[in-house]
C-alpha cells in the first residue's frame, strides 16, 4: 500500500504514567540508574525526561501499593488530520473517547484517550511540550522507544492497535509476540506477549552508546539492583539491551543501544517476518532451542 493511501498511526512513544508506592526512592531510582533528570515534582506526582520533550516518566505517588503499576501510556501523533482520524476510528470501533488526564491538556495542543482491551489507558495528542535543550546529564537515554505488554487478551489487544489505532506488524514470533511499529519507524514501539495476565512487562530506553548501556550495566551491579536479563542480542529489532528491575519502581527498564529504524520505503513495504517460537528468534546470542533460562 502506497504512504498515501494508508491511514496512519501514532507516531511515536513519549511517556508511561507509573503508580508507585515511595515517590521518592523511585525518582532517585530512575536519576540513577537510567539516566533520567527530574523537572516537576510535588507530593502527588513527579516528572522526569530523556531529551527534550516534556517528560518521558510520570510517576503518581501511591502509598497504598506494594509494587508499582503502569496506569497509562502516551503516544504523540503527527497532526491534527491524523488525530481526528484516529478518534473516528475508536469511535466507529464502540469505543468510548475519554479526555487526557488534566495534567496532560495543558502540555499538548489537543488529544484524547482510549482504554485498550485490557483498560490500560492509551493517550494520543499533538503537539506535546519541549524544552529548548536536551539534559546536561552525559549519561541519559536519547528516548524511550516502546513498551512491552503482556496480555490475557492478546488477540483483542492486536487487533485494537492495529485495526483501530494503525501500529504495523513489524515481526511475529509464533502466535505469542508481536512487534509494533509507529510512525516514527523504530522497529517497534509497542510489543505484545501472549501471557496468562495483564501488565506492562517493560519500558525500553535506546542510549547514546553501547558504552553508556554497559555503564548503566555496571550501576546496576554495583549497587546490587537485580538485572532481570543480561546482555540480550535482539534478532528482531537488532539492539543490544540488558534489562534493570525492582517492581517498586516500576516495569523492567530495558536499555538498549542500536534499535533498528525502517527507511521510509521499508516502512510502507516491510513484510513481517513469522518467526517460529524459539529463544535464538529473541535472542540470537542464544546458545539452543531450550535456552530459555537467560530471559
Amino acid at each position: 500500500m502506497a504512504a498515501d493511501d494508508r491511514r496512519r498511526g501514532p507516531f511515536g512513544m513519549e511517556y508511561a504514567r507509573i503508580a508507585v508506592p515511595d515517590m521518592a526512592a523511585t525518582i532517585e531510582f530512575l536519576q540513577y540508574h537510567v539516566g533520567l533528570q527530574l523537572e516537576q515534582h510535588n507530593d502527588e506526582y513527579a516528572y522526569l525526561r530523556a531529551d527534550i520533550e516534556h517528560h518521558c516518566v510520570e510517576l503518581l505517588s501511591a502509598p497504598d501499593l506494594e509494587t508499582s503499576k503502569t496506569v497509562a501510556v502516551g503516544f504523540s501523533v503527527e497532526s491534527d488530520e491524523v488525530l481526528d482520524d484516529l478518534q473516528e476510528r475508536v469511535t466507529a470501533a464502540g469505543l468510548e473517547v475519554l479526555p487526557l488526564h488534566d495534567r496532560m491538556k495543558g502540555l499538548c495542543e489537543r488529544g484524547f484517550a482510549v482504554r485498550d482491551p485490557n483498560g490500560l489507558i492509551v493517550e494520543l495528542f499533538t503537539e506535546f511540550q519541549e524544552y529548548a535543550e536536551p539534559p546536561l546529564v552525559e549519561l541519559r537515554p536519547l528516548d524511550l522507544v516502546h513498551p512491552f505488554i503482556a496480555t490475557d487478551k492478546y488477540d483483542e489487544c492486536l487487533e485494537f492497535y492495529t485495526k483501530v489505532l494503525g501500529f504495523l506488524p513489524s515481526d511475529y514470533v509464533g502466535d505469542v509476540t508481536v512487534f509494533l511499529r509507529c510512525e516514527d519507524r523504530y522497529h517497534h514501539s509497542l510489543a505484545l506477549q501472549r501471557n496468562k495476565e495483564h501488565y506492562v512487562a517493560h519500558l525500553c530506553f535506546m542510549m547514546k552508546s553501547f558504552d553508556h548501556v554497559m555503564r548503566g550495566r555496571a550501576r546496576a551491579l554495583y549497587k546490587n539492583v537485580p538485572i532481570a536479563s543480561d546482555l540480550v542480542n535482539h534478532s528482531a529489532s537488532t539492539s543490544i539491551a540488558f534489562y534493570l528491575f525492582d517492581p517498586k519502581h516500576g516495569p523492567r527498564y530495558e536499555l538498549c543501544d542500536g534499535h533498528r529504524v525502517l527507511t521510509p520505503e521499508e516502512h510502507e513495504t516491510h513484510r513481517p517476518r513469522r518467526m517460529a517460537v524459539d529463544p535464538r528468534n529473541i535472542d540470537v546470542w542464544r546458545a539452543a532451542a531450550d535456552d530459555w533460562g537467560r530471559f
